[in-house]
């Protein structure tokens, strides 16, 4: 069990927002009794004190601990301390048995309310509140609560302070703190759940953490198992994937097994220029060899000499800038832009690309002698919702990494946040994970469990593509798959706007709630899933 530390928990921004909101409707007292798992005694019913007068003795004032006067006569003397001990301890008792907000108005006129904070099914402890009446102030309930108070030892002169000062609290006031009380209640537990959640994954994360390779995915498990075995070697790798799947990455952790560990290694992404400044950066070029060349530039090949060439977005080089590449990997010679001799380099080239280079050769934009030169080992980089079940771990490195970056900590995703993460399509994969984890950091105070109301609106608003294959409308049953797709993907649609509202998309989709139901199912689209 986490220990939780209620000062923390004081201290975030939702706990600090209740507490004001009762303070202004003169709430005066809210206590706390807290669950000690390190006694030998863990019967649940005491939340693991070893008898009840310890259970009522570890009762603590939480945040608002304030009296009023006819609390403090009755707490005057023994036998009205005890009397209001063994009131609040009962109450405080039913609610750990039933696992329930529980309500009792006693002798005293006093009523008093315990609501449990549970994180998942595990009991952390108990609030409770009171020291009210119950209704109007009328003067039958006035002179029954002096009689009993009387017993209690309670003098005349109290009971006349009592009656100017004892607060009386509507029913419906009575209602917004029990609303109030039981939202703080839940959202402690629910943020002490997540943390204990995380501090799983957390100590998990460096089992799964491959030198800055986050995974427990077994695609990803071959790749780094694939990687390590070629990166002794000097053949040329190409590594396939879509954008923000870590392609870069997993060059530098080949260059870093390889022999050319501590050698330069190099980047440019081939897409970002054009053919002229291009082959300027890889080459470089000679002084005088076009207008602005005012000096020798060397190239990133010559840079690069010994160590490794990483060459995103391969596949946008142009046909006569291949060429040149080609040459340079077969006789390991290049010359400069403006240079009339040729000049020797060693260097180990890895390419990254998104795109097909087999259907780019059919297309006539890609050389085959290049391509059979550059593919060597190829390596396909699984897109995040292919992994899925590495989104955990990624978002638990993500929050602490960018925590950490701006001097911030606490924050923790609901539960729900994840479900939509998970369920979230990605088109820019972990690099787009990272950017919303980053969002949600910098937006975010401390100490706050984050909701899907906090996340970015496309969430809910985006679907996935459709990725189904193209039917000829000659084929048998096409056109009940075409229709089936497109509803699948409205009720997608519809569902993440409105937050899985079924009541409302059911009436939009002109259906029943249990029709819809059906159709979630049909199309395996709940979340629980």
């Amino acid at each position: 069990m986490l220990n939780v530390d209620w000062e923390r928990i004081k201290a975030l921004r939702v706990t600090k927002t209740l507490v004001e909101a009762l303070k202004n409707l003169e709430l005066s007292a809210i206590y706390l009794t807290r669950s000690n798992r390190r006694k030998s005694d863990t019967r649940s019913k005491y939340l693991g004190y070893a008898d009840a007068k310890a259970m009522s003795e570890a009762e603590a004032p939480f945040i608002l601990s304030q009296s009023n006067d006819l609390v403090k006569a009755i707490k005057a003397n023994t036998s009205g301390m005890e009397r209001l001990r063994q009131d609040n301890l009962e109450v405080v008792c039913a609610a750990v048995e039933s696992g329930r907000t529980v309500t009792k108005t006693f002798d005293t006129g006093l009523t008093v309310t315990a609501y449990p904070i549970k994180a998942g099914n595990k009991l952390l402890g108990v609030f409770r509140s009171g020291e009210f009446v119950a209704g109007a102030p009328d003067t039958s309930t006035l002179e029954r609560m002096k009689d009993n108070c009387r017993k209690l030892g309670v003098g005349e002169s109290d009971l006349n302070k009592m009656e100017q000062s004892v607060p009386f609290f509507s029913s419906d006031k009575m209602a917004i703190i029990h609303n109030l009380m039981e939202m703080m209640a839940g959202e402690i537990g629910t943020y002490i759940h997540e943390l204990e959640k995380e501090q799983g994954v957390s100590e998990s994360i460096d089992q799964y953490n491959h030198d800055g390779i986050i995974t427990n995915d077994p695609t990803m498990l071959n790749i780094i198992r694939q990687l390590k075995m070629v990166a002794t070697s000097d053949s040329s790798i190409i590594i396939y994937g879509e954008s923000g799947t870590g392609k870069e990455l997993i060059a530098r952790q080949i260059q870093k097994y390889s022999t050319r560990g501590n050698r330069p290694f190099v980047t440019i992404n081939c897409a970002a220029l054009t053919e002229t400044i291009l082959e300027a950066e890889l080459f470089g070029y000679k002084k005088g060899a076009f207008t602005g060349a005012v000096t020798d530039k060397k190239g990133l090949f010559e840079v690069a000499d010994s160590g490794t060439v990483f060459l995103d977005e391969v596949g946008e080089m142009s046909l006569g800038l291949q060429v040149k590449l080609l040459r340079l990997i077969q006789e390991g010679t290049f010359m400069k832009v403006g240079d009339t001799k040729g000049q020797s380099v060693d260097v180990r080239i890895i390419s990254a690309t998104h795109q097909d280079l087999r259907q780019l050769i059919e297309e006539g934009r890609f050389r085959e002698d290049l391509y059979y030169r550059l593919a060597v080992v190829e390596l396909t980089m699984a897109p995040l919702r292919e992994r899925s079940g590495d989104i955990p771990l990624l978002v638990n490195h993500f929050l602490d990494y960018y925590q950490k970056k701006i001097n911030k900590e606490g924050i923790r995703l609901a539960e729900e946040v994840l479900e939509i993460l998970s369920d979230y399509y990605w088109p820019g994969n972990v690099r787009e994970l990272s950017n919303e984890i980053e969002r949600i950091v910098a937006l975010m105070p401390s100490h706050s469990l984050i909701h899907s109301k906090d996340m970015s609106k496309k969430f809910f608003y985006e679907t996935k593509p459709d990725i189904t294959k193209e039917l000829e409308l000659e084929d048998e049953g096409a056109i009940k798959v075409m229709v089936e797709d497109f509803e699948k993907s409205l009720l997608v649609k519809y569902l993440r706007k409105y937050r899985w509202n079924k009541s409302k998309v059911a009436r939009l989709c002109g259906i029943t709630r249990q029709g819809l139901n059906k159709k979630i199912a049909k199309y395996h689209l709940d979340r629980r899933r």
